[in-house]
């Protein structure tokens, strides 16, 4: 007998209350990521002071690495923004994607190789299982 690790989808059904949930969630996220930026600029400019003391080359490397931080946060904000308009349209009762866990499979010789690492599903109503099902039936 050997143990292997197959992926199990998880589908949200989506409710009112599960849409306020995920919408919180995304919107405290987006808050987050817009304090990480005030904080950038605020510790980008005391940064810039001390590294004009270094000269030039100092100063654009530090703002390369400014703008890259900046920039990956602002990527970040967006994806977040796009899935929450993406929640807000759409409709009570919908499955929507709820992330992936990992399950163990006991193969023996003999199995079906295909049936045993399946990928399977697991769909959730307000935090509660309705279903186990193969992934696409």
């Amino acid at each position: 007998m050997f143990t292997v690790k197959v992926p199990v989808a998880i589908k949200l059904i989506l409710t009112e209350g599960t849409k306020k949930g995920i919408t919180g969630e995304i919107n405290q996220a987006i808050q987050g990521i817009q304090h990480e930026l005030e904080q950038i600029e605020f510790q980008a400019r005391k940064a810039l002071q001390d590294a004009e003391q270094h000269g030039p080359e100092a100063v654009q490397g530090l703002t390369a690495r400014i703008n890259q931080e900046r920039g990956a946060r602002m990527e970040r904000r967006e994806q977040l923004m796009q899935q929450l308009v993406q929640i807000q349209q759409s409709e009570i009762g919908a499955e929507i994607n709820g992330g992936q866990v990992e399950s163990t499979v006991d193969i023996r010789v003999g199995d079906n190789w295909e049936e045993k690492v399946q990928v399977n599903e697991i769909v959730l109503k307000d935090g509660v299982v309705v279903e186990i099902r193969r992934a696409g039936l």
